[in-house]
């Protein structure tokens, strides 16, 4: 029979201390000030669909309304609340507006979920599932690069859509 030798006695490794767990009561402010975390989240947001959409479409523009070609006093009528839809990038207008554009896109029936949307105005991210507003802070990072990617995108936007604006009042 063979006998081990005894192992040399190494140092003993620093242990990873856990973040400390916040309780998580119905009843406690501390959620509120925190954030609201969304399930949805994985499903209902696509990167990349956004991108192409956004790459491909008029920015803060319901499609909708642009669609109908709606007018008040020969101008075109556009809607300043305009909502992303973060699964397939469509612009819609509010849930307060007249048409509810944005609305109806999540109301229509789809295989997929397209419940999560965000101002371009205000970059307040809504589910309309959960029916609440949701934090980047609070939630997967995706929601940190939409809105990053979102914001950049705008200022390399404002002047196309003003001139876009200039030329179809003129139609």
């Amino acid at each position: 029979m063979r006998v081990k030798e005894p192992t040399k006695v190494l140092p003993e490794k620093a242990k990873r201390s856990k973040r400390p767990t916040i309780p998580h009561d119905e009843d406690s402010s501390d959620d509120i000030a925190v954030g609201f975390t969304c399930q949805h989240i994985s499903h209902a947001v696509s990167v990349n669909h956004v991108k192409r959409a956004i790459s491909e479409n008029l920015w803060s523009v319901c499609s909708e309304c642009l669609k109908e070609r709606r007018f008040c006093d020969g101008q075109p009528v556009l809607p300043s609340d305009i909502w992303l839809c973060l699964k397939c990038g469509f612009q819609g207008c509010g849930k307060n507006s007249e048409s509810q554009h944005s609305l109806k896109h999540f109301k229509s029936w789809r295989t997929e979920l397209h419940c999560i949307i965000i101002s371009l105005s205000t970059w307040i991210i809504w589910c309309y599932e959960c029916d609440e507003k949701l934090s980047t802070h609070c939630n997967k990072k995706v929601l940190a690069q939409i809105v990053d990617f979102l914001q950049k995108h705008v200022s390399k936007t404002q002047t196309n859509l003003s001139r876009w604006s200039y030329e179809h009042c003129l139609l």
